[in-house]
């Protein structure tokens, strides 16, 4: 077959690695690693029906016994030299395939099987010359074998049927031949221009095809009428003709191919000493230029009557003109339209200072120059009396004005996306509000967009592909506003819009959710496919702005208040500036009440209920104000993670919580073995310091780290693994290496994959108390089981939570569950109630020895 086939793509859209660990997956792994799930499919079809086509040909040569094997075995090999040598068409990336002739001849001479292996064979040799990929030297081949069966099934039937017309056998056949050559071309070009457009994301376009592959169809023409010739004369001669044939052909190619390489040589030579010659000749039209006076800069001598009447060459190529183009004209078409007054008002005057004006460039643009201007005495002007000639020196400024325009652009767009910066935003939101307070300007708005999930992108794609994605959403948002509206980038994820001439509020709104959803629009990177997300808030100017930052400060607010409500778009309130001024104050009582221990630790018995008995303690942190009375710990722990909080408070809770329990050891008959449970949160994971502060308390109070238990709860775990997997399982295996028991808490409420409980170091499984309270429904019952057998099977600690009526407790012994805390048994108390609770448990233990 000719040379067809296609650039392979080398980073594809959306590529599918294979999943698995048989064969297939390996060889999916390795060879078609660049190839996505549409690509590969095609790719299977090409080869499978090569492959059946070389088995039927196959098949039907060794029923029919081989009957001129001599025949076949000359054929191929012709074939296959032919196929390594073909002739190279001078300056251009495509070749002659001289083997397609034989090709053709074996189809009209030794029928369609020994046609379809001489294909194969020739794709073969073809595909091993021109790549390196086994998916190559599979597809191609396949796709000559696939091809050249159709080919022999048109031939065969057109033969037939054109042979019993007056018409004759040679001309049947040349005819049928010539017929089979276009199924050939394009069943050897379309299944592997699919495959390549598949891997790049695109379709296949029937006009390109046949724009780029044209030449090839008439070239099989060509072939298969030459093989119908030889193929007559080798039915004459046998296949002492077809070898002669061969020979010849193999002869006629070296000479050609060595004739071909002797002109190709020799045109390179031309060519260097051409692009010598203009070399030189541009060196010494550059050494004239220079010895020219004032060659440094661009001059015209103009007449009085105000035209050119010589220019030198530097001004010619200032102005990107030649020759005498510029001669004759009047100076002031030199001149971009818009500058003509001032260069005419700089005429008139008397001074000699320069003026920078712009002039008109041949290729449509302008340049900038500083305009000097000298007069003389012109003589020779022909005028009657003295006249007056201008010399005008035009000295390019361009650079100077181009470095200035991007010093402008850069103080006032983002380097990354090109969109306006802050500097910018901020000028322009603050002439508008000013033009408010003067003259009532019709209704505006800001929007204040984040986007979200940046990170995840750049923790798992690299941070080049997060580059990507901020331009793509920078341009979607550029695309998606009106043509007065200005979109700017803030900061890292933060874009903001200003909406100008809003007719009311549900105006803004309606534009605030198009470019919400312009945004969500999925794109893929680096074979990723993403899906982007952000969160709005918008602020309109009838609020009675005085500044821009008040604008963007009530954006912010409500951006925040639609990522805390779900609600993808809000608008801003007042109540959101109480909230967040609530927010901040309580968020600096908390610091405080870290700081000076103010908090309180409660501690819930956890219980084994086969057989019954005290085991341990959950430590739960309180927090009551000294104005607004306790604090609700949901909303404390919330305000501890948006505030940058989380750690210090787990830091105090994890110390406080090994302190009171060590000290209990050492006081309190029947505390020795008892453990305790704390808290800690998903942003703990994703730092280095929470083994650190375990091992320190740890160590200041001598307590047993296997007595201790960190718990996180399941959908915080998830999120993390997902967000930081490596800091993440870092930490985890550290508490785990020091001795201390890591649990799973509220276990069923998210979405915790199984490959993950295989490899977490965890040893506890503690049920959501969701589940516990419903577990009268057969649904949350069946989940409640299944959680008890998953973590009998990991050999796993599990725990229920919120037991509140003995039928609860009763039925979870019943399931298996090994330990239980809720209000039924406990609920949770101060440190200086539990040494009476110990108390009860001890006495409870003794009486049940005594029975």
């Amino acid at each position: 077959m000719a040379e067809t086939i296609p650039p392979q793509p080398s980073t594809p859209a959306g590529s599918v690695p294979a999943a698995g660990f048989g064969p297939w997956q390996r060889f999916a792994r390795r060879h078609l690693h660049d190839y996505n799930a549409a690509a590969t499919r095609r790719w299977l079809a090409v080869v499978g029906c090569g492959a059946l086509a070389g088995a039927a040909a196959l098949a039907w040569l060794a029923a029919d016994a081989l009957r001129d094997p001599l025949a076949l075995a000359a054929a191929l090999v012709f074939i296959a030299v032919l196929a390594a040598f073909p002739v190279h068409i001078p300056r251009t990336k495509y070749f002659y395939p001289a083997a397609d002739i034989f090709v053709f001849a074996v189809l009209a001479w030794l029928g369609p099987a020994a046609a379809v292996l001489a294909a194969g064979l020739e794709g073969a040799v073809a595909a091993g010359r021109q790549s390196r990929r086994l998916t190559s030297w599979l597809s191609t081949p396949a796709a000559a074998m696939a091809g050249m069966a159709l080919a022999a099934a048109t031939f065969e039937g057109l033969n037939r049927g054109l042979a019993a017309t007056p018409i004759g056998a040679p001309a049947a056949m040349l005819a049928a031949l010539a017929a089979a050559a276009l199924p050939y071309f394009a069943a050897t070009t379309l299944p592997l221009i699919a495959i390549v457009a598949a891997k790049g994301g695109q379709r296949v376009s029937l006009g390109d095809w046949l724009r780029n592959y044209g030449w090839l169809a008439a070239v099989f023409l060509v072939s298969a009428s030459v093989a119908a010739v030889l193929a007559l004369n080798v039915r004459a001669g046998g296949v002492t003709m077809f070898i002669t044939a061969g020979v010849l052909a193999l002869v006629v190619l070296a000479l050609v191919n060595v004739s071909l390489s002797h002109q190709e040589r020799e045109h390179e030579v031309q060519a260097a000493r051409v692009r010598d010659a203009e070399a030189e000749a541009a060196a010494n039209q550059r050494r004239f230029e220079a010895a020219f006076a004032d060659a440094a800069i661009g001059m015209a001598i103009v007449r009085a009557d105000g035209r050119v009447q010589q220019v030198n060459a530097a001004l010619l190529a200032l102005l990107g003109h030649k020759g005498g183009a510029l001669v004759g004209q009047a100076f002031e078409r030199l001149l971009h339209p818009a500058d003509r007054g001032a260069f005419v008002a700089h005429a008139a005057s008397a001074g000699h200072e320069p003026v920078e004006l712009r002039c008109r460039h041949a290729d449509g643009g302008e340049c900038w120059v500083s305009l000097h201007r000298g007069r003389f005495e012109d003589a020779g002007s022909g005028t009657p009396g003295d006249a007056v000639g201008l010399i005008y020196q035009l000295h390019d400024v361009s650079a100077r004005r181009r470095a200035e325009a991007q010093l402008q652009h850069i103080a006032y767009h983002d380097g990354l996306t090109d969109l306006a910066n802050r500097h910018r935003f901020v000028e322009r939101l603050q002439a508008l509000v000013s033009a408010s307070l003067t003259d009532g300007r019709p209704l505006f708005g800001v929007l204040f967009l984040v986007l979200e999930r940046t990170e995840v992108v750049k923790d798992s794609l690299g941070h080049e592909a997060g580059d990507l994605l901020l331009r793509e959403v920078a341009c979607r948002l550029r695309n998606s506003v009106r043509p007065d509206d200005l979109v700017a980038r803030l900061d890292g994820e933060e874009f903001a819009v200003l909406l100008h001439s809003l007719n009311d509020v549900e105006h803004g709104h309606r534009l605030a959710l198009r470019l919400r959803e312009e945004v969500a629009r999925p794109l893929a990177i680096k074979g990723s496919e993403l899906h982007p997300s952000a969160s709005i808030g918008l602020t309109l100017s009838d609020l009675g702005y005085r500044s821009a930052e008040e604008l963007l400060r009530d954006a912010r607010l409500a951006r925040h208040e639609a990522k805390a409500q779900n609600r993808g778009v809000a608008l801003f309130d007042g109540s959101m500036l109480e909230r967040v001024a609530e927010k901040l104050a309580l968020e600096s009582d908390l610091r405080q009440a870290i700081a000076s221990c103010q908090l309180t630790l409660h501690y819930q018995p956890i219980y084994a209920l086969q057989p019954h008995r005290l085991s341990g303690f959950e430590a739960l942190v309180r927090w009551t104000h000294p104005q607004r009375g306790p604090v609700s710990p949901a909303k404390m722990a919330a305000l501890a993670e948006e505030s940058d909080l989380i750690h210090a408070l787990t830091r105090w809770v994890v110390t406080e919580a090994v302190r009171q329990v060590a000290e209990w050891s050492r006081t309190l008959p029947g505390a020795q073995a008892l453990t305790i449970n704390v808290n800690a949160s998903a942003r703990d994971l994703g730092t280095e310091e929470l083994p650190a502060v375990v091992a320190t308390a740890l160590a200041q109070h001598g307590l047993d780290p296997r007595r201790l238990t960190v718990e996180v709860t399941e959908t915080a775990l998830m999120t993390q693994l997902q967000t930081h997997l490596q800091p993440s399982m870092r930490t985890l295996h550290a508490l785990r290496e020091s001795g201390v028991r890591i649990g799973i808490d509220d276990f069923g409420a998210g979405q915790t994959a199984l490959a993950h409980l295989s490899t977490l170091p965890f040893d506890t499984l503690k049920i959501d108390r969701a589940f516990v309270t419903d577990m009268h429904q057969a649904s949350a019952f069946a989940v409640l089981r299944s959680v008890v057998m998953l973590g009998q099977a990991l050999e796993r600690k599990v725990v229920a939570e919120g037991i509140e009526t003995p039928a609860q407790l009763q039925a979870l012994a019943a399931l298996g569950v090994s330990h239980g805390q809720g209000y039924l048994m406990s609920r949770p108390l101060p440190a200086d109630q539990v040494p009476a609770l110990l108390a009860r448990a001890a006495a409870m233990a003794t009486a049940d020895a005594a029975v």
